[in-house]
Parts: structure tokens; sequence; C-alpha cells
């Protein structure tokens, strides 16, 4: 894990970070504002249930991808073989 952490160019992150911003003419920035100040003025209590909140939709999803993928491989496993009968007419 560390591996990937080193891997990381930051440099690159940050000009695509600066990208975006200018893309989206500072509205994300001021989004991003907006959201954070919302986000401080909140209470102790809540910003810990939105952590666990958000922990837990992350959870989820990684456990609903982890069974699609199981059953995306599971799937091309299995090959069904079917014989047929000709029928007269």
């Amino acid at each position: 894990m560390s591996r990937f952490f080193e891997n990381i160019d930051t440099d690159e992150l940050r000009n695509s970070a600066k990208e975006v911003l200018d893309f989206t003419e500072g509205k994300a920035r001021d989004a991003y504002g907006i959201a954070l100040d919302k986000y401080n003025g909140l209470d102790d209590e809540l910003k810990k249930a939105i952590k666990i909140g958000v922990c837990v939709f992350g959870i989820i999803l990684l456990v609903a991808g982890c069974f699609y993928l199981l059953g995306k491989k599971a799937g091309r496993r299995e090959r069904c073989e079917f014989e047929y009968e000709e029928w007269d007419g």
C-alpha cells in the first residue's frame, strides 16, 4: 500500500485540479467553499454521524462491487451445454 502512495505524482494531481477549477470557471471552488462552511458549522456529533454514514456507504459499495465481480467471474466459468433432439414433423 505504501508503494501506491509513493508512486503518486502530486504535481500532476495539482495541475489536474487546477485544470478542473479553470474549466468550471471557479464554480467548483465556490461550491466547495460553501459546503465546507456548512460542514464546519455543524455540531461535532453530527459530523461524526456524517463520517460514519459515508464510511458505511463506502463499505456497502465495496461489498457490492466484490459480489458483482465474483458473480461476473462465476458467470464466465459456467458454460451451459444443451443437447437438441430433432422432432419429426
